[in-house]
């Protein structure tokens, strides 16, 4: 798929968490606040970086098939961050790399937190 998003099909090997190190962005944490919204904390280059992300457009446009059972509210919340992604299912199913989630054009942000969207 393209734009980085990665929808797996099993025994395949997933390259989203090179790309993540390559740019230094790591997801650290995330909170599910509401709806398809998650809180997101990343760490890039020794800054602390908050952002806010509706997932249910990056899920209507690439998530296809058997993986929108992910849609499923009580589905959605149980989400997984592994090597500085986020995913759904054991196998991996729905994988959103941590470059794709902060803003580019992220500010220094020493020892605060600053909310970004993701337009």
């Amino acid at each position: 798929m393209g734009n980085g998003i990665h929808i797996s099909q099993k025994g395949k090997v997933r390259r989203s968490h090179k790309k993540a190190e390559q740019k230094n962005v790591i997801l650290t944490s995330a909170k599910y606040l509401n709806d398809y919204k998650i809180l997101l904390s990343f760490t890039s280059a020794g800054m602390r970086l908050s952002t806010l992300v509706n997932f249910l457009p990056l899920f209507n446009k690439y998530v296809k098939g058997e993986n929108l059972k992910y849609l499923d509210p009580q589905r959605f919340r149980k989400f997984i961050i592994k090597n500085g992604n986020i995913y759904w299912g054991r196998n991996e199913d729905v994988i959103f790399p941590a470059n794709l989630l902060i803003k580019q054009k992220a500010t220094s942000l020493s020892d605060k937190e600053e909310i970004l969207y993701i337009i």
